[in-house]
């Protein structure tokens, strides 16, 4: 008989080396249980909060694209044009690592942003504002989708390692310490019938 990659040997040294390890595995298998309701508790939490935030970012979204069509059929295609390939300089963002329970997650930081000011006229400038605080929110967006993947990824193995210690690995463990109980416990009673087997007999022979 084998467990858990162990050979399994019906001595009393054995067992209780098997019940130190029931009990670690145990007590490893409670820390990951706390592990995973936390972690099912975090990912409901930026679930709303992403749902929130996308709510009220693509509303935003949606009353930008009326503006500017509304600004696109008052100036024109060529003043658009001409104001779309005005420089205005470049995004620099950092992405950086931010434990949540011990699972690195992204975190953006803009270090240097998009320049606009003084760049367009009064009927755009608005507007591009408006782009420019949208992109930003937009990046902010995809940030907590890729947190929620990440703990969503992390809690679906945490939930397998959880599901197999309680359906599958300590029930066996403790089923084979069971039988190696019960084993040890007919040893012990034949040897005990058997030494007093032997001592009837001695006393048998001592009487005659």
């Amino acid at each position: 008989m084998a467990i858990v990659g162990l050979r399994v040997v019906p001595t009393k040294g054995f067992l209780l080396e098997l019940k130190r390890r029931i009990e670690i595995i145990k007590e490893g298998y409670r820390l990951l249980s706390m592990k995973r309701d936390e972690l099912t508790s975090r990912l409901m939490e930026l679930l709303e909060h992403y749902k929130a935030v996308k709510k009220e970012v693509m509303g935003r979204a949606e009353k930008i694209v009326t503006r500017f069509r509304e600004i696109y059929a008052l100036l024109g295609p060529e003043t658009i044009d001409a104001n779309a390939s005005i420089n205005r300089g470049v995004l620099d963002i950092d992405v950086l690592p931010l434990s949540i329970m011990g699972i690195l997650v992204p975190t953006v930081k803009a270090l240097r942003e998009v320049s606009v000011k003084n760049l367009f006229g009064p009927v755009i400038r608005e507007i591009v504002y408006d782009l420019v605080e949208l992109f930003q929110d937009m990046i902010k967006v995809t940030e907590i989708e890729m947190k929620i993947e990440l703990l969503a990824t992390d809690l679906e193995r945490t939930n397998r390692i959880v599901n197999a210690l309680e359906k599958i690995i300590i029930p066996e463990m403790e089923s084979v310490a069971k039988y190696i109980e019960d084993m040890l416990e007919e040893e012990g009673l034949e040897e005990f019938l058997r030494v007093k087997l032997i001592r009837n007999i001695i006393v048998a022979r001592r009487g005659e």
